[in-house]
C-alpha cells in the first residue's frame, strides 16, 4: 500500500486511472471513426475555435490545454499538414512569436466532430451515471481541480518533472 493512503483511497485512485484511460481510448476511437480526428487534434481545434478570431499564441494554447510546448508543436505540425491550422502573423510589433490560426477547413472539421464527440461522451459517460452521481462527481472533480491548482501554484523546493 502507498504512503498514507487507505486501501479504499488507493483502490479509488486506481479506478480513476483505469476509467480515465478507458474514456480517453473509447471516446478517442469514436472521434476518429466518426470525424477522422484524434483526441489531441480535437483538443487543439476546440481551443482555437473558442479563442478570439480563432487564433492563439502557441505558448498560450499549450498552457490552456495543459500540454508542454513540444507536444503542442508536434500536433500543430500534423494539423498544419492536414490544412486545419496555419501560422499567422502577430499584430504585435515587438517581435513576439507568431500566432496559430484555425483555417476554414479546421473550423469545419471541428464543427463536424463536435456532435459525434458529444454523443460519444453521452454513451461512455453520462448514460452510466444518475443525476445524483453526476452531482457528486462534479463536486469531487471541482475539489480536485482547486487542490491541484493550489499545489501547482505553490513554490516548491524540487523542480517538477
Amino acid at each position: 500500500m502507498s504512503a498514507n493512503m487507505t486501501e479504499r483511497q488507493l483502490r479509488t485512485w486506481e479506478n480513476l486511472q483505469e476509467v480515465t484511460e478507458l474514456l480517453r481510448r473509447e471516446v478517442g476511437r469514436d472521434l476518429w471513426n466518426d470525424a477522422k480526428l484524434s483526441e489531441a487534434e480535437f483538443t487543439v481545434l476546440a481551443h482555437l475555435s473558442m479563442a478570439a478570431k480563432g487564433t492563439a499564441r502557441p505558448s498560450e494554447c499549450a498552457r490552456a490545454i495543459g500540454w508542454d510546448s513540444s507536444r503542442l508543436a508536434h500536433q500543430l505540425r500534423r494539423l498544419e499538414k492536414r490544412g486545419l491550422v496555419e501560422k499567422a502573423a502577430s499584430e504585435a510589433t515587438d517581435g513576439r512569436a507568431s500566432l496559430i490560426a484555425l483555417t476554414d477547413e479546421g473550423r469545419t472539421a471541428y464543427r463536424r466532430a463536435l456532435g459525434p464527440h458529444l454523443r460519444s461522451a453521452q454513451k461512455w459517460f453520462a448514460d452510466a451515471l444518475s443525476d445524483e452521481q453526476v452531482d457528486n462527481l462534479a463536486d469531487a472533480l471541482e475539489t480536485l481541480l482547486r487542490h491541484g491548482s493550489q499545489l501547482a501554484a505553490a513554490p516548491t523546493a524540487e523542480p517538477r518533472a
